[in-house]
């Protein structure tokens, strides 16, 4: 359904969590299925009427996985608009081996974001997703709600969904996170939410459904990336774990994730979705010096982390559903664990 980013550096990618982000592996089989989001846009609206030649692949209504993107609209000027409310409790951390550590000091967060998605044409979406976040650990909180980095891509549909035929929908992305979150001279480590560097946005996704025992079964696939193209430079305390006295420049590594969901119809209006993520980033180049100390250069260590979120969805009509369910993660390294429920409500007009 959506798609929010890992952070380029070690310390947002556990904040921002769960995402965009590609495996490349993954592109063959994103070939053999494939991802919708809102049912109503990226596929044809059937008249909704008990006739035995109606399919239950033509009438189920869907709202969207948690973690999954969805694919462009279908119709030229159709608008969807998804909010979404989260918040992350951590549970410790990820060493390099993969054991869990638990820290006195966790760090949780309270975010929103709305996911806002045009039909350019039957074929090219343009989405914009704005995010603002709040952080609290057990000493301190953020000094205020912050806005996040801009994601903005456009998508384009090669090939329809087909489900008489069997055949997937295709989908590929292309866009930009702008630089919109504070990232350096901040007044304490929780109020970081940037990279101050832009990122090039790009990807794909695939989406099929299926009838199994006049039950209707989505499944999507997908893996995106993110690309930053420039250092940015840093002074005191910042996105990247300095401290005050601190001044240099960073580069964030190629960050990403891909996956897979499922969403299975037990009524018109209830589903049962499941989304599996496996994110990752490289390390980030930090060079740099605090005030009087030596010149330092390094690139911190990659990360990994794996995600499952179970979800219910009940669609009220094909264009109104909410979704409510949980994130976690279930294995990693050198990130965060934790914990995230959330919900969304799903408009489209």
């Amino acid at each position: 359904m959506r798609f929010l980013f890992k952070d380029p550096s070690q310390i947002l990618s556990s904040n921002y969590t769960q995402k965009f982000k590609i495996s490349f592996l993954s592109m063959g089989f994103l070939c053999a299925l494939a991802p919708s989001s809102y049912a109503k846009l990226t596929q044809p609206l059937p008249p909704e009427h008990h006739d035995d030649s109606v399919s239950i692949l033509d009438i189920q209504r869907y709202t969207g996985s948690l973690l999954s993107p969805s694919g462009a609209i279908t119709q030229a000027g159709a608008l969807a608009i998804e909010p979404y409310f989260q918040s992350t409790i951590s549970r410790g951390a990820y060493l390099p081996d993969g054991r869990v550590r638990s820290n006195k000091y966790r760090t949780d967060s309270a975010d929103s974001f709305v996911m806002v998605k045009y039909g350019v044409t039957n074929n090219l979406s343009f989405q914009v997703t704005p995010q603002i976040n709040y952080y609290w650990n057990g000493r301190t909180t953020s000094s205020t709600v912050h806005i996040s980095d801009l994601p903005v891509e456009l998508q384009y549909r090669w090939i329809d969904q087909n489900n008489k035929k069997y055949i997937p929908s295709f989908t590929t992305y292309l866009g930009m996170n702008f630089p919109t979150g504070d990232y350096t001279n901040l007044g304490r480590a929780l109020d970081a939410a940037g990279s101050g560097s832009y990122a090039l946005r790009f990807g794909a996704q695939s989406q099929a459904a299926y009838n199994i025992n006049n039950h209707a079964l989505r499944v999507r696939l997908w893996g995106v990336a993110r690309k930053p193209l420039s250092s940015a430079d840093i002074r005191g305390i910042s996105s990247y774990g300095t401290d005050i006295g601190y001044k240099g420049n960073a580069k964030s590594g190629l960050f990403g994730n891909w996956g897979f969901s499922l969403e299975y119809g037990i009524t018109k209006e209830w589903v049962l979705a499941f989304d599996f993520q496996y994110d990752w980033a490289k390390g980030t180049r930090m060079r740099g010096a605090y005030t009087n100390g030596p010149f330092e250069r390094y690139v911190s260590a990659a990360s990994h982390d794996i995600q499952v979120a179970p979800a219910v969805e009940y669609n009220w009509t094909p264009t109104i559903g909410a979704i409510v369910g949980v994130a976690l993660t279930v294995d990693g390294h050198n990130t965060n664990d934790f914990v995230q429920p959330q919900f969304a409500i799903n408009f489209a007009f």
